[in-house]
């Protein structure tokens, strides 16, 4: 029997997204494969309250700090985790989120999920981009393996990092669900409860600049002067940003642009599956998650074809360049205006979906682990 740890310190639970969904997925499935090993599951204090599914052979250790900035992240994982991965006497350490501890007992595997100080550094300090490639750069050469998302992150890894290709696994992930669900709570509640208006198009948002909305308000402008009853609804705390709240006064398009804040689990599917099209807009992306949930509630999509998108989103999608707000313009008018294309899509994008699972994703984390323990 081998110890596992995983590290997952670098969850800050007040940014939730892909890297927190790999991470609870992940595990979760692990446990139900693999009962012969056992695991540490290491976490910050702020994410003590995370509610694992997983085996008795799975235990979790709350280091005592919370995530208050990236810096003090790594002083607990630098100095004081490699501390706890001795005394827990951990033979293999996965460390899920870009950087493991350089200076441990443990042979080490990292997941690096993208060069997002590279892809982002337009929402990163210089010191900041600095560090983090720094320290990604140091674990990528102290591990025994990478593990990556999608061929763009390990072409981007090989590129920034100097690492060989054969040193880089990719495990594919998964939507934030693998359960095509058609059991919704009735639309018009849905629709009460955030003063939505059908119809609507539909996009993840973020003030990340990366996610690229000022870009999809201009090219909703051009869509909105064609569809004049069509609404644009923005899932998250975009809201919060004055400098785009300017630009949609300025293109008198306040009433037509919805803004939820937060939303819950819960309702994220069914404010999709109520949606004309699914947009996602952005200009960096190491996998893209939010691509497969909309496919798995049968909706068409329109992406951009920057980053690994293309990759996940397959034959199933209509793409566009994400820096020409016309074409993203054109791209929704060709699937709003014509039944026949977005029928297309949602069929093919059902089909796309079934290509990817949690389990899949476990199964060959797990070989890469047993590739080091045996």
């Amino acid at each position: 029997m081998n110890r596992i740890g995983i590290n997952l310190l670098y969850i800050n639970p007040k940014l939730a997204g892909g890297s927190v969904t790999y991470a609870l997925k992940l595990i979760k499935e692990i446990s139900k494969l693999d009962s012969s090993n056992k695991y540490v599951i290491y976490l910050n204090k702020d994410c003590k309250h995370f509610d694992f599914e997983v085996g008795s052979n799975f235990s979790v250790r709350v280091l005592n700090f919370g995530y208050s900035s990236v810096y003090l992240r790594y002083f607990w994982e630098q100095i004081i985790l490699p501390y706890y991965i001795f005394i827990d006497r951990i033979d293999l350490l996965h460390s899920l989120g870009y950087v493991t501890p350089i200076v441990s007992t443990a042979k080490k595997i990292v997941s690096i999920l993208d060069i997002n100080y590279k892809g982002h550094e337009n929402n990163m300090s210089k010191h900041k981009r600095f560090l983090l490639g720094l320290m990604v750069e140091l674990s990528a050469k102290v591990s025994k393996k990478i593990i990556t998302i999608s061929e763009f992150s390990k072409r981007q890894i090989v590129l920034h990092t100097n690492t060989k290709p054969n040193k880089i696994v990719v495990t594919l992930l998964s939507g934030s669900s693998d359960v095509i669900n058609n059991q919704y709570e009735p639309s018009e509640l849905i629709f009460k409860r955030y003063n939505i208006k059908s119809p609507y198009i539909i996009a993840f948002s973020s003030p990340s600049p990366h996610k690229n909305i000022p870009k999809l308000i201009d090219a909703f402008e051009i869509i909105s002067s064609k569809i004049p009853d069509l609404s644009l609804v923005l899932v998250g705390h975009q809201h919060k940003s004055e400098n785009l709240k300017q630009i949609i006064d300025e293109k008198k398009l306040g009433n037509k642009v919805l803004f939820t804040g937060f939303v819950p689990d819960q309702d994220v599917e069914p404010l999709i599956s109520n949606a004309k099209t699914f947009v996602f807009p952005s200009l960096y992306e190491g996998f893209g998650i939010p691509l497969l949930d909309a496919q798995v509630c049968k909706v068409p999509v329109a992406s951009s074809n920057a980053g690994s998108l293309p990759e996940v989103g397959g034959d199933a999608v209509k793409y566009f360049n994400p820096n020409k707000s016309e074409e993203i313009a054109d791209v929704l008018l060709s699937i709003l205006e014509n039944e026949m294309i977005s029928t297309k899509l949602i069929e093919a994008g059902l089909e796309n979906r079934r290509r990817f699972s949690w389990s899949q994703t476990a199964k060959q984390t797990l070989d890469v682990y047993k590739e080091y323990l045996n």
